[in-house]
């Protein structure tokens, strides 16, 4: 199913029709797993699709409107590429990531969500603490 997805996504492109959040989420969610997930990711940064719902403050990752798969690679582009350079700057040794608790979500999709994160934060062997039921320290 995948694949018809990341099709259409690409028919969009070749008759002009603007890709949005909503046109990434739909596709990060059932592509997020495959290497080409993370080319599309990059993608929606550089087109801007996700300045609303991917949210960097200092050292605050708040995912608040990203779908599963958006959030897990939003994840881990910020651990590799942005927390690095944040690590050379600042003493402060500890970072939080935010998915929300169930306010403008479902509690049981956000959980989901959570839940996800926590399992690729244990893949790539960071470790993490839940401050309470939507926000994660690193």
């Amino acid at each position: 199913q995948w694949i018809r997805a990341l099709q259409f996504f690409r028919e969009m492109a070749d008759r002009r029709v603007e890709r949005d959040t909503i046109t990434y989420n739909v596709l990060l969610q059932s592509i997020y797993q495959i290497d080409t997930g993370k080319s599309i990711f990059q993608d929606a940064l550089f087109s801007h699709a996700f300045d609303e719902c991917i949210v960097i403050e200092d050292r605050l990752l708040d995912l608040h409107g990203c779908s599963l798969g958006a959030a897990i690679l939003a994840l881990r582009w910020w651990w590799t590429e942005i927390v690095p350079v944040l690590q050379e700057s600042s003493e402060s040794s500890s970072f939080y990531v935010v998915a929300g608790w169930g306010k403008h979500r479902a509690a049981r999709r956000q959980s989901g969500i959570l839940e996800m994160m926590c399992h690729d934060l244990d893949r790539m062997h960071v470790p993490w603490t839940k401050q309470n039921a939507g926000r994660l320290e690193l």
